[in-house]
């Protein structure tokens, strides 16, 4: 039940709403029954570029998972297996283990802190401070290890949830890379929603890959549905993937900044039988996509996300219509603030901060320049 009141603020009435305990609308519930995984809107992206007639880009906005990404689905499907299984037990305080460029492990620590599981983290150093930090709030316990080093390296931080598993027979992985109910999950839910949110008429689905989970999972999905939609996997320059999917061979990585795509290794959970074509993108180009569309959308989202959208756009430039182009928005811009949108540190990554929007870097809107003079 809701009642009203005024409020009086020197010579200022203000007419409040009031909620009366005990009188709601709708159920109340935890929060473990209410964040709601998947289901995520569909977002229209045409405006970003001038395209040809009756081609439209999509986006699906997995930064509106609980946790800000797409890898809560994962988690959730994989907890739920074991729990149905009875490898897991909720509120039992068992341990999973998880090694995560942040997005994984972020899903996992909010998961655990909901069902009563203790969780440990493996990350490297190029995960940014805001996702670190987001692991620390769930209460995770959280061990950075160094970035850059070979992939049997013992500090890999991929290595080091085998070996933590290993030592502790009690301890649960959740082995993201490999594990087959990765892309499982995806084919259960991000596939049917994709079809059913496009009416079927999806022409070419991108999404640049880590574990390669979501772009496996959702291609056999839709493949299912119609062999001719497209499957386009952008591979930031740096990644080993092109080279593995266009000339089966592997290369050596190379150092690249965008977080949770690309890789120095071949997942288990990546099917690239699945993919008709892999642009490759500079991490420039990813964190300038990223940037236009909070300009131009006010969406805040990943450079992950900003190379699948530019991906998409020059993708879409060549197509004629009718075409349904969807690019998966992978995660929250909020977990980058201290890098894609903070000039300084693109400055001193060397990557370029003054947008075609207006050319006006973003340091150049302080409170003086809107006529503000003064902050009370």
């Amino acid at each position: 039940m809701r009642s009203r009141m005024t409020l009086s603020f020197v010579g200022v009435s203000v007419v409040a709403t009031m909620v009366v305990p005990g009188h709601c609308y709708g159920t109340v519930r935890t929060w473990e029954h209410q964040a709601a995984v998947g289901r995520t809107p569909l977002v229209d992206l045409s405006s970003l570029a001038d395209l040809p007639a009756g081609v439209s880009v999509y986006g699906k906005a997995e930064f509106s998972n609980p946790s800000g990404s797409i890898k809560d689905r994962i988690v959730e499907f994989i907890l739920d297996e074991h729990e149905r299984t009875g490898k897991l037990v909720r509120h039992s305080g068992q341990t999973i283990v998880a090694a995560s460029s942040g997005n994984t492990a972020a899903a996992l620590a909010m998961f655990s802190a909901m069902r009563g599981y203790q969780c440990k983290l493996i990350t490297n150093r190029k995960t940014s401070q805001e996702k670190i930090q987001q692991l620390g709030a769930y209460g995770a316990e959280v061990i950075i290890t160094a970035s850059g080093v070979p992939v049997d390296s013992p500090e890999h931080y991929q290595n080091v949830e085998t070996r933590l598993v290993a030592e502790n027979p009690s301890w649960i992985g959740l082995n993201q890379y490999d594990n087959p109910l990765n892309p499982e999950a995806y084919y259960r839910t991000l596939g049917p929603e994709l079809w059913e949110g496009t009416d079927g008429t999806i022409t070419h689905f991108v999404a640049a890959g880590s574990t390669g989970g979501t772009v496996s999972g959702t291609a056999r999905y839709l493949k299912e549905r119609n062999p001719n939609i497209q499957i386009v996997m952008p591979d930031p320059l740096g990644s080993i993937f092109y080279d593995k999917w266009a000339h089966d061979r592997m290369v050596q990585p190379k150092s690249f900044e965008v977080e949770g795509v690309g890789k120095d290794s071949i997942p288990k959970a990546l099917n690239l039988s699945y993919i008709d074509a892999m642009p490759r993108f500079s991490d420039e180009q990813a964190f300038s996509t990223s940037r236009l569309i909070a300009r131009r959308l006010g969406m805040m989202v990943g450079g992950s996300a900003g190379g699948n959208v530019h991906a998409a756009l020059e993708l879409a430039k060549t197509l004629q219509g009718p075409a349904v182009v969807v690019a998966i928005l992978c995660d929250s811009g909020t977990k980058y603030l201290s890098k894609i949108f903070n000039d300084q540190w693109m400055n001193a990554k060397g990557f370029k901060t003054d947008e075609a929007e207006g050319g006006v870097s973003w340091d150049h809107f302080k409170v003086g320049s809107l006529g503000y003079t003064d902050i009370l």
